[in-house]
């Protein structure tokens, strides 16, 4: 039976792939299949209690019916990362949390949640019989050697990623829907960056050589960071999320990965954010390769490289260096995320550095402008990047490395980067506290 047969003998409908589904699997949202994911919440009442698992999470463009008040009880929404709809929805029931870094990310696929079934979004199938798994895919290994039923939805609007790992066979798919949807991936920061935004992206920019390897969290300014290396020469590419701005790089050739001593000549992500028509750049590129993100993720994969970059965005800092990236006080959260995976390879990288980027204030409950700068995090606050792995802060006002420095060399040092309307109340925290 040739692949062609094969393909076609496994084509159906939306409806007659989410039939396949038993209530006692478990799925797994290899990316965001949207035709895939609607059939499911129609069908979503036969269910009591399914498990659907995700890694970096369902957007309202593919998976906002999952979140739907109805769909509690009968399926519940478990993932690393939860979007602001997820958060919305948190209260309604249906959807819960697991608590692990991206390196991770794998092993509690493949070891806890052992999925049965995976839901993966991918371009055509290739000549080999092959379908890659789309721009968001890079944690679905751990199951597509277990047995699990593998049912794809093919969308022409996906680009072919190249990838030795994250990808399925023919042989090995159970279920094939054909439906071109607009991607869930295809996002990009719109907002216009602040006078702060452009003077942290500047600062970080400066401490940035030529030749590093480069990882640009989710966000303005580290996206900002990017577009302000344009000029800058033989940059490489290992990153968790891939987007917009190192796409752009790889336009302008300042990333060539010449100097990269692990993949050197190939750009490396884990997931794919960019706008369609960049991500279409990726298509069938011979330069780009996704892996899978406990291998992207892992920091003794990442310290393989030298001179890595890593950046990041914050929320708040507190005196003793302990950054919170997810929520500040007790609330909804976003994620563990590779903030600490990478702090810890740039760490280890020789040469490497990571940033954690924030504007000085923010605003707060009552409107008015609180400092992003604490004596001590608020009571539930979540710790992304513990003290002892912490590196540069950047805010509007400078960048410095706190890494080596005391305690109290550590509270100078940041309150030198805070606001001036809040360096006298954290002068006088320093003293209340006993900082001093």
């Amino acid at each position: 039976m040739n692949y062609q047969t094969q393909y076609t003998a496994k084509k159906c409908s939306p409806d007659e792939a989410i039939a396949l589904i038993r209530n006692e699997d478990a799925v797994l949202a290899a990316g965001e299949p949207g035709a895939l994911l609607k059939a499911l919440y129609q069908s979503g009442s036969r269910f009591n209690g399914l498990k659907l698992y995700s890694v970096t999470g369902l957007s309202a463009l593919a998976g906002a019916e999952v979140y739907a008040q109805e769909m509690a009880g009968h399926v519940e929404v478990v993932s690393a990362v939860l979007s602001p709809e997820a958060g919305k929805a948190w209260t309604r029931g249906g959807i819960d949390q697991t608590v692990v870094n991206l390196s991770e990310a794998e092993a509690y696929i493949g070891n806890y949640a052992r999925p049965t079934v995976v839901l993966a979004h991918c371009p055509p199938m290739d000549e080999n019989g092959y379908f890659y798994l789309g721009t968001d895919s890079g944690y679905a290994t751990a199951v597509l050697s277990r047995g699990a039923k593998v049912i794809v939805q093919v969308n022409e609007k996906i680009p072919l990623i190249y990838s030795d790992e994250c990808r399925a066979h023919i042989s090995a798919v159970t279920a094939i829907v054909e439906h071109t949807e607009a991607l869930a991936s295809a996002v990009s920061w719109k907002a216009e960056p602040s006078p702060e935004d452009k003077a942290i992206a500047g600062f970080v920019a400066e401490l940035i050589p030529n030749g590093a390897v480069l990882q640009l969290g989710e966000g303005l300014i580290p996206e900002l960071v990017g577009r302000n290396l344009l000029n800058h020469k033989d940059l490489g590419i290992h990153t968790d999320c891939f987007n917009e701005a190192l796409i752009e790089l790889m336009k302008k050739g300042a990333v060539n990965n010449s100097k990269k001593e692990l993949l050197p000549g190939l750009s490396v992500g884990g997931y794919f954010r960019a706008p369609a028509e960049s991500l279409q750049f990726l298509h069938n590129n011979p330069a780009v390769m996704m892996k899978p993100l406990s291998w992207v993720c892992d920091p003794s994969v990442i310290s393989l490289n030298s001179g890595v970059i890593s950046v990041n965005a914050g929320i708040a800092v507190d005196f003793r260096g302990q950054v919170c990236s997810g929520s500040l006080g007790v609330g909804f959260s976003g994620g563990a995320g590779s903030h600490l995976d990478f702090a810890r390879g740039a760490k280890r990288s020789a040469g490497g550095k990571s940033f954690i980027v924030m504007r000085s204030t923010s605003v707060g409950e009552d409107g008015k402008p609180v400092s992003n700068i604490y004596p001590g995090l608020p009571e539930g606050s979540l710790v992304s990047i513990p003290r002892s792995d912490i590196m540069y802060i950047v805010t509007e006002y400078g960048a410095m490395d706190i890494r080596d420095l005391s305690v109290k060399e550590r509270v100078d040092a940041l309150i030198s980067l805070a606001h001036p309307d809040f360096r006298e109340w954290l002068s006088d925290e320093v003293i209340k506290h006993k900082y001093y």
